[in-house]
Order: structure tokens, then C-alpha cells, then sequence
């Protein structure tokens, strides 16, 4: 029998470490052959960022940052694994190395979405885990907000934010899926709310960036357009704050540092990012402060803690 009283599966959707792995990744991810173009393309991308994703790293350093957390908080055995939709180690890979009395998976996916929830759910599923609970929800926690306004105070450096137009970022969705009732934009503003009353920008917009590549009909404004009205207002001076990432990645080093950055400085705007939360002590707080308050809200466990377990 384990020794760990609680074990953790941190779930993330993966990237590929080197060019050769992008194949794999984009195969795992669409469920198809990449076509030749798609794969230059992508290769293209990753090579000019140094040849690889820095978010499998990051989420093996936000799981090992979590477990020293959280053992420190609760002061018994527990375990944090990570696990990728679309990379090695698998979710399936993952959930072997756990076997707490007490499993549960936390997505670094705070902003709901069928395209995130669903996947992951999918994905315990067929690796036999469907009494697992998924901790979902913390979007707007207090902890969370915390961590991306320390990350904008550290962008700003000391320079008064009101000289600063603010651009947040999420990652863009097909706009059937929101009037179809996801909650997706509106996890998104209600985070963002709380961040304009903590930061008190000059002016601020919300944007989406890095749609995908297939056609149909997608959030607007995207993020060009509203940097292009920022600069028409009149604002030089462009914080970038991508605040539906948790963990740097190919949309934040390459879709915002490369390209936006490009057209932001030849509009004539100084162009700054804030960076995700990654590892930082405040978001791994945050990330601790979900699990605990779910084990301190779950219902009594009969005997052990899984199949009777529900997500919060």
C-alpha cells in the first residue's frame, strides 16, 4: 500500500522539446498527418524560439514547486505528477505513477472551455481514471489574480501604469463554441476585472491571439486590431499581459515576443510583456491554495478517498 495520503495529477497540453518531436506532437494533437506546409510552418516557428517548447520543462518545475508546497502545508505523504494531452509523459503516464488514497487532477487550464475541460476529461477517462476529480474553477481566485499582478508590477519595473496601455491576451476559440454557452470569455473577464482594479492601467483593451489555422469564424477584436486602436488613441507605451497562459509557450515567446511585438514597435509603441505565472512562488501558492480547498471541502471519504471524491 502507498504511503501517500493524496496524490496530484497536474495536467497540462504539452509541447514538443525539439524540432523532431513536432510531428508527434502535431499528429497526438489534431489526430491527423501534418501536412508537409503545416509542418514547416510550425517547424519555422520553433527554431527561431530556439527549437523547442519551454512548457514541458516549466510544468515539471511547477509539479516539483507544488508537492514542496503543499507537504509543507499539510504535513503528510503526498505526491505531484505532470502529464500531457499531447506529449510524453502522458496523462495515462501520469496516473501510474500515482496511487494515493486520494487521487486528483488539476489542469493548468483555469479558464473553462469545452477545448480544455472536455480533453482532459476525455483523457482520465481512457486511462481508467473516471472517478478521478478534475479541480476546475480558479480562474478568479484571489491567489491566481495575485500571481499575473505581480508579474505586470514586474514588467512595469517601477514606471507609473497609467502611462501604459495594457493589452490582455487569451488564446482565441471558434465562436461557435461561445454562443453555444461556454464560459470560456466570460471566466476571461471576470479575471481581467479584477486585474485593471489592482493594476489601474492608462487605458486597457482584451484580445484574442494565436487562432487556429482551420477557417470559420473566430473571437474578435484580435490582438493586432487592438494594439492598431491602442496607437490610434494616441498610447505609445504597450503592456502585454497574456492572461490565458499560465506557463510560457510557443503563443507567448513567438505569437506575442516575434509578431506582435513587430507590428506594436511599427506602430511607433514600446512594446513590454508580462511574463506567465510559470513557477513563480505566488502561482504555485495559488495552485496550492486550489488543492487544499477542495480536500477541505469534498465530502467525507468512506474508507478511501477516490471514487467518492467529486470535483469542485
Amino acid at each position: 500500500m502507498t504511503d501517500s495520503l493524496v496524490d496530484v495529477a497536474l495536467l497540462a497540453f504539452g509541447g514538443p522539446t525539439d524540432l523532431g518531436r513536432i510531428p508527434d506532437f502535431l499528429r497526438s494533437m489534431t489526430g491527423r498527418e501534418p501536412a508537409a506546409e503545416t509542418l514547416k510552418f510550425v517547424e519555422g516557428r520553433y527554431e527561431t524560439i530556439g527549437g523547442g517548447s519551454p512548457l514541458p520543462e516549466m510544468t515539471a518545475r511547477q509539479a516539483r514547486a507544488l508537492q514542496a508546497r503543499l507537504v509543507q502545508e499539510l504535513a503528510f505523504p503526498l505526491r505531484v505528477r505532470h502529464g500531457f494531452l499531447y506529449a510524453e509523459p502522458s496523462v495515462a503516464d501520469c496516473l501510474a505513477e500515482l496511487d494515493g488514497h486520494e487521487v486528483l487532477a488539476l489542469p493548468l487550464s483555469p479558464f473553462g472551455s469545452r477545448l480544455t475541460y472536455d480533453k482532459y476529461r476525455e483523457a482520465l477517462d481512457a486511462a481508467g481514471a473516471g472517478h478521478v476529480p478534475i479541480l476546475q474553477g480558479w480562474f478568479a481566485g484571489i491567489g491566481f489574480v495575485k500571481a499575473i499582478s505581480k508579474r505586470i508590477a514586474e514588467a512595469l519595473d517601477g514606471c507609473d501604469a497609467d502611462e501604459w496601455a495594457v493589452l490582455f491576451t487569451a488564446h482565441n476559440v471558434p465562436l461557435e463554441n461561445v454562443l453555444e454557452g461556454d464560459p470560456y470569455v466570460e471566466q476571461l473577464q471576470q479575471t481581467i476585472a479584477q486585474l485593471v482594479a489592482l493594476t489601474t492601467p492608462g487605458d486597457w483593451r482584451f484580445a484574442f491571439q494565436s487562432k487556429g489555422r482551420s477557417g470559420g469564424e473566430w473571437l474578435e477584436p484580435e490582438a493586432e486590431d487592438a494594439v492598431r486602436m491602442l496607437a490610434a488613441d494616441g498610447w505609445r507605451k504597450l503592456l502585454v499581459v497574456p492572461v490565458g497562459f499560465v506557463s510560457d509557450n510557443i503563443e507567448t515567446q513567438y505569437d506575442l515576443d516575434i509578431e506582435l511585438r513587430g507590428f506594436a514597435e511599427g506602430l511607433g509603441m514600446e512594446y513590454r510583456r508580462s511574463l506567465a505565472p510559470n513557477d513563480s512562488p505566488y502561482f504555485i501558492e495559488a495552485l496550492a491554495d486550489v488543492v487544499i480547498e477542495h480536500l477541505a471541502h469534498r465530502p467525507p471519504a468512506h474508507g478511501h478517498g477516490g471514487p467518492h471524491s467529486h470535483g469542485g
